[in-house]
Protein backbone atom coordinates (compact mmCIF):
# COMPACT_ATOMS: atom_id res chain seq x y z
CA UNK A 1 0.00 0.00 0.00
CA UNK A 2 1.15 3.57 -0.77
CA UNK A 3 2.11 5.51 2.04
CA UNK A 4 2.31 9.46 1.69
CA UNK A 5 2.73 11.62 4.12
CA UNK A 6 1.48 15.37 3.69
CA UNK A 7 3.81 18.33 4.53
CA UNK A 8 3.24 19.15 8.10
CA UNK A 9 4.12 15.55 9.07
CA UNK A 10 6.79 15.60 6.49
CA UNK A 11 8.14 18.76 7.99
CA UNK A 12 7.75 17.19 11.73
CA UNK A 13 9.70 14.26 11.04
CA UNK A 14 12.38 16.45 9.18
CA UNK A 15 12.47 18.74 12.15
CA UNK A 16 12.90 16.22 15.09
CA UNK A 17 15.01 14.60 13.50
CA UNK A 18 17.41 17.48 13.15
CA UNK A 19 16.65 18.55 16.56
CA UNK A 20 17.24 14.67 18.12
CA UNK A 21 20.92 14.67 15.85
CA UNK A 22 22.17 17.95 17.56
CA UNK A 23 21.18 16.68 20.95
CA UNK A 24 21.76 12.62 20.22
CA UNK A 25 22.44 11.38 17.50
CA UNK A 26 21.43 7.46 18.48
CA UNK A 27 17.91 8.58 19.21
CA UNK A 28 18.09 10.79 15.83
CA UNK A 29 18.86 7.19 14.33
CA UNK A 30 16.47 5.05 16.30
CA UNK A 31 13.84 7.78 15.31
CA UNK A 32 14.57 7.59 11.43
CA UNK A 33 14.59 4.22 11.63
CA UNK A 34 11.47 3.88 13.52
CA UNK A 35 9.78 5.84 10.81
CA UNK A 36 11.19 3.58 8.04
CA UNK A 37 9.58 0.26 9.98
CA UNK A 38 6.24 2.21 10.65
CA UNK A 39 5.98 2.53 6.73
CA UNK A 40 7.16 -0.63 6.17
CA UNK A 41 4.54 -2.24 8.78
CA UNK A 42 1.55 -0.12 8.30
CA UNK A 43 1.82 -0.37 4.39
CA UNK A 44 1.26 -4.33 5.17
CA UNK A 45 -0.86 -4.36 8.34
CA UNK A 46 -3.04 -0.95 7.94
CA UNK A 47 -5.28 -1.72 10.67
CA UNK A 48 -2.84 -2.29 13.10
CA UNK A 49 -3.44 1.19 14.40
CA UNK A 50 -6.16 1.70 17.63
CA UNK A 51 -9.27 3.77 16.18
CA UNK A 52 -8.89 7.53 17.60
CA UNK A 53 -11.53 8.86 18.79
CA UNK A 54 -10.41 12.02 19.96
CA UNK A 55 -9.23 13.34 16.31
CA UNK A 56 -11.59 15.59 14.54
CA UNK A 57 -11.69 13.45 11.55
CA UNK A 58 -13.60 10.03 11.90
CA UNK A 59 -11.40 7.43 10.64
CA UNK A 60 -8.00 8.33 11.82
CA UNK A 61 -6.28 5.86 13.27
CA UNK A 62 -3.76 5.83 15.95
CA UNK A 63 -0.38 4.01 16.69
CA UNK A 64 2.15 4.49 19.32
CA UNK A 65 5.98 4.46 18.13
CA UNK A 66 8.08 4.74 21.20
CA UNK A 67 7.51 8.07 22.06
CA UNK A 68 5.81 9.34 19.35
CA UNK A 69 2.46 9.18 18.18
CA UNK A 70 1.52 8.57 14.71
CA UNK A 71 -2.28 9.49 13.26
CA UNK A 72 -3.19 7.86 10.32
CA UNK A 73 -6.24 7.62 7.85
CA UNK A 74 -6.55 4.52 5.57
CA UNK A 75 -7.74 5.21 2.01
CA UNK A 76 -8.72 3.61 -1.13
CA UNK A 77 -5.23 5.05 -2.92
CA UNK A 78 -3.45 4.09 -0.10
CA UNK A 79 -2.59 5.80 3.90
CA UNK A 80 -1.77 9.23 4.31
CA UNK A 81 -0.27 9.66 7.77
CA UNK A 82 -1.64 13.29 9.47
CA UNK A 83 0.63 13.61 12.44
CA UNK A 84 3.14 12.80 13.96
CA UNK A 85 4.26 13.97 17.38
CA UNK A 86 5.58 13.60 20.27
CA UNK A 87 3.57 11.87 22.95
CA UNK A 88 3.32 15.11 25.28
CA UNK A 89 2.36 17.25 22.36
CA UNK A 90 -1.56 18.16 22.58
CA UNK A 91 -3.00 16.08 19.63
CA UNK A 92 -3.73 18.14 16.31
CA UNK A 93 -6.93 19.85 15.93
CA UNK A 94 -7.75 20.08 19.80
CA UNK A 95 -8.40 23.17 21.35
CA UNK A 96 -6.80 23.47 24.84
CA UNK A 97 -8.71 21.98 27.65
CA UNK A 98 -10.42 25.21 29.64
CA UNK A 99 -10.28 23.61 32.94
CA UNK A 100 -6.46 23.02 32.68
CA UNK A 101 -4.67 24.92 35.65
CA UNK A 102 -1.20 26.07 34.67
CA UNK A 103 -0.50 26.57 38.35
CA UNK A 104 -1.25 23.27 39.67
Amino acid sequence: MKITLPPDARHYAISEASYLRARNPAAALRFQNDLKRLARDIGRFPEMGVPSPEMPVPGVRRFVMGSYVVDYEIRQDGIIILAIRHGRQRPPGLPPDPDFDFEA
